[in-house]
């Protein structure tokens, strides 16, 4: 399980996004882990609360989310998504992904505060799953109670178990690219970040011959070391595996508006030879509000 929250972090988390996150969740987080063990591929941590590479938005969370658990769930999601003018999921954080673009939810706000959905981003037309539980212990203690003779198997495939130390001696020295991936995951949940650590990060996303290793190197710099994060990110925007550039460049623009310093690599990206890094630049420069011609 990840190392609990101090109500100090938690706090500056809700004040950022200007929210009071549901009290059951709350409690997880102060007094049992910032994510771990879980339905799935795990509980994300609290950094992780959206994921996919969507860029978030200040207002996001803090929007409401208007769909209520009620048996006209279908007719209300389309009639919702008709008329609302912010993301379809804006007032839910990801609290786990269960791989292939499907997750878990937590609604912030609106009049399902604290209750759980399951929704394929694939397809935002289909209306989401509520789950019946009330709130978020709830429907953890539920899960636990599903567990075979009630046994925690680590057998998901973004986290690994491990003290702080043998992480990083995982992720530095392990001859297994899945050992390496998870390892440098898990260590996101694992804050602050010592010196070693942080070392043995920006050394994985710019050698490790596996991309999974770098994408995850990549993520855990960027949620926890954001100073460090900027200029390893900008020269993994020239990474010889596209997934990697489109990763870093998503990664970039979480860290550092400083377009003067990062804008000429980034806009490299506009010309890539891989279309999906075309397209994935010109869409995020374009949130970012960076030109696509250089600075004036």
């Amino acid at each position: 399980m990840g190392t609990p929250l101090a109500e100090e972090r938690v706090a500056a988390f809700e004040a950022r996004h200007g929210v009071r996150l549901p009290r059951s969740y709350r409690t997880f987080l102060r007094e049992i882990g910032n994510g771990g063990i879980g339905p799935h591929y795990g509980l994300l941590p609290l950094t992780r609360w959206y994921v996919h590479d969507i860029p978030a938005t200040t207002e996001r969370l803090g929007s409401v989310f208007a769909l209520e658990p009620t048996d006209s769930v279908a007719t209300d999601w389309a009639r919702l998504r008709y008329l609302q003018n912010n993301p379809p999921y804006a007032g839910t954080l990801t609290v786990v992904d269960r791989g292939c673009l499907e997750v878990t939810l937590l609604v912030i706000s609106g009049p399902a505060r604290g209750r759980l959905l399951d929704t394929d981003l694939k397809d935002l037309a289909t209306p989401p799953t509520f789950h019946p539980q009330p709130d978020f212990l709830t429907w953890y203690e539920n899960w636990l109670d599903t567990l075979p003779g009630g046994e925690l198997v680590p057998d998901f495939r973004h986290q690994r178990l491990g003290g702080y130390e043998e992480l990083i001696d995982t992720l530095a020295d392990s001859g297994s690219a899945c050992e390496r991936q998870a390892a440098a995951y898990t260590l996101g949940g694992r804050h602050p970040l010592t010196d070693r650590a942080r070392d043995v990060l920006v050394q994985a996303l710019a050698d490790d011959p596996d991309r999974r290793v770098k994408m995850d190197a990549a993520r855990t710099l960027t949620e926890l070391d954001s100073d460090a994060a900027a200029q390893v990110l900008a020269s993994a925007l020239r990474d010889p595996d596209h997934w990697v550039r489109r990763r870093a460049l998503v990664h970039l623009l979480q860290v550092t508006n400083d377009e003067t310093a990062y804008g000429a690599a980034a806009r490299e990206l506009l010309q890539d030879e891989n279309p999906n890094v075309r397209m994935a630049a010109t869409d995020l420069l374009g949130r970012a509000g960076w030109s696509s011609h250089g600075n004036p």
